[in-house]
C-alpha cells in the first residue's frame, strides 16, 4: 500500500493520458479479432480463407509498420518544444511532417504494389516436398485481398501523422473517436461483405480488405476534418501549407529520431513476418494456428502501445522542461502498470488455451497447434513488456539512435537464428519459432533496461550539478 500511494500521482497521470489509446487501441484489436474470427468461421474446416489472410498481411505489414514508424519521431519532438512553449517549432514540425509522411506513404504504397509478384517466391521457397498442398491455394487467395489492403496505407499515413502531432501536444483523446469509429464501421462490412449480406455476393477474404480499406480512409477524414475545424488548433494550422514552412532542419529533425524508431518496428515486424514465411512448411492448419496466436499476441501488445504512448509524452514534457526528478518513478510505475497487465493475461492465456481458438475457427488440427502455441507465448509476456516499456521511455528522451544495433542484435542474430533452428532442426515446429521470440526479446529487455537507467541516471546527476 505504501507503494501505491508513493506511485499513485504516477499511475493517474499515465491513465490519463493512456486511456484513451487503450481505447483506441482495443478497437484496432477488436478488428483484428473480429476480420480473423469472421475469415475463419467463413472457411468452416477448411483453414485456407484464414491461412490467405495472414500470408497476405505478413507482406503487406512489414512495409506499413516501418512506414508508420517514421511518424512516431514527431511525439517526443513537439512534446518538448510544447513543453517549452515554442509554437512557431511546433508548426514547423507538422508542416514537415505532413509534407515529409505524405512522400513516403506515396513511395510505400507503389513499393507494395511492386512485392506483388514475391507471393509465389515466398511460398515455392518454403513449399517443400512435405508442404501441404494447400497452400497453392493460400497464395491465389491472398493476392486479391492484398491488392485491395495496399490502398489504405497512404490514408494511415496522413492520420497517422496528424495522431502522433496531437499526441505531443497530450491530447490522445481525438484519435480515439475516430478509431472507435471507424473500426465499427469495418466490422459492420466485415459482416456486409464477407458473408454476402445486404445484396452483396459473400466474398469471403477479399471482403474483409474491402471492409478495411474503406474503414481506413473513413478514419483520415474524420481526423483531418476534426484538426482543420477545431479553434484551438489554429495556431498551428495558420500559414500550414506556406513555402516558407518548408524547413529542411525539421524534416531531418524528424528524421533522426523517426529513422531508428521505424528502424526497430521493421526488425520486429520482420521477425514476425519471417516466422509467418517458415509457418508455411508446417501446412495450412499451422499458418492459421500461428496467425491466431499472433492476434492474441497483439491483444497484450495494444495496451502495452497505450502505456508506451503515455509514458513517451510524459518523458518528452518532462524533457522539455528539464524536470530529471520525476523521470524514475515515471518510468518505475510504467513498468509497474505493463508488467500487471501482462502477467495477468499470460494466465488467462495458459488457462484458456483450447477455448481461445476456437472462437476463430472450428478445424480441430488449427485448434491443437494453436493451443499449445499460447503457452510459449504466455512465456514471453514479461520480456515483451520490459523491452516496449523502455523503447517508449527512451523515445520521450530522443535517445533512439542506440536502438539499431539493439533490435539488429535482439532479432536478426538471435531471435530468428534460435527460432529456426528450434523449428526445423531440433523438430519444434511452430513453437520453436515462438521460443525464438522469448530469447530476442529477452536480450532486448536487458539492454534496453540498462541504457534506460543508464541515461536517468545522468540526467538526474545533470540536475544535482
Amino acid at each position: 500500500m505504501k507503494a501505491f500511494g508513493l506511485y499513485k500521482d504516477y499511475y493517474t497521470e499515465n491513465l490519463r493520458l493512456a486511456f484513451p489509446v487503450i481505447l483506441s487501441q482495443i478497437g484496432q484489436i477488436t478488428v483484428q479479432l473480429a476480420d480473423t474470427a469472421m475469415v475463419g468461421h467463413y472457411g468452416g474446416d477448411d483453414p485456407t480463407p484464414l491461412a490467405a489472410v495472414s500470408f497476405a498481411t505478413n507482406l503487406f505489414f512489414i512495409i506499413f509498420i516501418t512506414s508508420l514508424g517514421l511518424t512516431f519521431g514527431l511525439t517526443p519532438l513537439v512534446g518538448e518544444r510544447f513543453a517549452q512553449e515554442r509554437h512557431r517549432h511546433v508548426r514547423e514540425l507538422l508542416q514537415n511532417g505532413l509534407l515529409l509522411f505524405s512522400l513516403i506513404g506515396v513511395a510505400a504504397t507503389l513499393l507494395l504494389v511492386l512485392l506483388r509478384g514475391m507471393f509465389p517466391i515466398m511460398a515455392s521457397l518454403m513449399m517443400g516436398d512435405d508442404a501441404d498442398a494447400s497452400i497453392g491455394g493460400v497464395v491465389d487467395m491472398a493476392i486479391p485481398y492484398y491488392n485491395t489492403l495496399i490502398w489504405s496505407l497512404f490514408p494511415v499515413m496522413i492520420w497517422g501523422t496528424i495522431k502522433q502531432f496531437l499526441e505531443g501536444v497530450g491530447n490522445t483523446r481525438v484519435a480515439m473517436v475516430t478509431i472507435i469509429v471507424a473500426n465499427t464501421v469495418n466490422i459492420l462490412l466485415n459482416w456486409v461483405f464477407i458473408f454476402g449480406k445486404c445484396g452483396f455476393e459473400p466474398m469471403g477474404a477479399l471482403g474483409a480488405g474491402y471492409a478495411t480499406l474503406i474503414s481506413r480512409i473513413l478514419q483520415c477524414v474524420m481526423m483531418l476534418a476534426y484538426f482543420f475545424t477545431t479553434p484551438k488548433f489554429r495556431t498551428y494550422t495558420e500559414n500550414l501549407f506556406s513555402k516558407s514552412m518548408i524547413k529542411f532542419r525539421r524534416i531531418a529533425e524528424i528524421l533522426k529520431v523517426g529513422i531508428p524508431i521505424a528502424f526497430h518496428m521493421f526488425m520486429e515486424s520482420s521477425a514476425f513476418v519471417v516466422a509467418g514465411i517458415m509457418v508455411l512448411a508446417f501446412g495450412a492448419a499451422s499458418v492459421s494456428a500461428y496467425q491466431i496466436g499472433v492476434n492474441m499476441m497483439n491483444v497484450t501488445f495494444m495496451i502495452i502501445i497505450a502505456i508506451g504512448s503515455s509514458t513517451t509524452i510524459l518523458c518528452s514534457h518532462i524533457y522539455g522542461r528539464k524536470d530529471f526528478s520525476r523521470l524514475r518513478r515515471t518510468m518505475n510505475a510504467a513498468y509497474q502498470m505493463g508488467l500487471f497487465w501482462n502477467i495477468t493475461v499470460a494466465t488467462i492465456y495458459v488457462a484458456l488455451r483450447y477455448q481461445i481458438p476456437a472462437l476463430f475457427t472450428t478445424n480441430e488440427q488449427t485448434i491443437e497447434i494453436a493451443a499449445s502455441m499460447l503457452i510459449y507465448i504466455a512465456l514471453f509476456q514479461v520480456s515483451d513488456c520490459l523491452q516496449a516499456i523502455s523503447i517508449s521511455i527512451m523515445r520521450g528522451l530522443q535517445d533512439v539512435k542506440i536502438l539499431m544495433p539493439i533490435v539488429f542484435v535482439s532479432y536478426v542474430v538471435i531471435n530468428i537464428p534460435v527460432g529456426y533452428l528450434l523449428a526445423f532442426e531440433c523438430g519444434m515446429k511452430a513453437n520453436g519459432l515462438i521460443v525464438g521470440f522469448i530469447v530476442g526479446l529477452t536480450c532486448c529487455a536487458v539492454m534496453t533496461i540498462r541504457r534506460v537507467r543508464k541515461n536517468i541516471k545522468r540526467l538526474e546527476m545533470s540536475v544535482d550539478n
